[in-house]
């Protein structure tokens, strides 16, 4: 008996996880809005300009895989993505530092997750989409990196 890949279990983690990662765009957003606004003042102007572009060049980039997701969800199921009542809450960092740490965190968690939906996607075209998403979360997790080494050298 020859299986399908992917099999359904796979396609139906895939699509949860496509659907929960939907569900988080709202305090994604604000916690963008967040780090821009609490850049050390201590840093050179220079630096925080350059920060505050890196983070809205990230931000940026998650509202088009969110975009993406959405149309992906639409097509696969033939649906609209289930919006749970609020999504995960934002919740402020203590620190801009602290913030950056979880950014970092949630980059490589991202990984994780794209790579689960990656493996449940139907066909080549889906898969492409989703590892084009999951580089850009490696490439986030440097840029994050970057940030946190900058305001290190404070």
């Amino acid at each position: 008996m020859r299986q399908t890949y992917p099999s359904t279990a796979q396609f139906k983690e895939a699509i949860n996880l496509i659907n929960s990662s939907i569900e988080n765009e709202q305090a994604d957003a604000m916690f963008y809005m967040w780090l821009i606004q609490n850049i050390p003042t201590d840093l050179e102007e220079s630096q925080r300009v350059d920060i505050a572009q890196t983070i809205q060049g990230i931000a940026n980039d998650e509202k088009l895989h969110n975009e993406i997701l959405k149309s992906m969800y639409r097509q696969l199921t033939g649906t609209e993505a289930q919006m749970q009542a609020q999504g995960e809450p934002f919740e402020v960092p203590n620190s801009f530092e602290e913030g950056v740490v979880k950014a970092l965190k949630g980059e490589v968690e991202a990984v994780r997750k794209y790579r689960k939906i990656m493996a449940g996607m139907p066909d080549n075209s889906y898969r492409d989409q989703v590892f084009s998403i999951l580089t850009d979360e490696l490439r986030h997790g440097i840029l994050y990196n970057y940030i946190y080494t900058t305001i290190q050298s404070m």
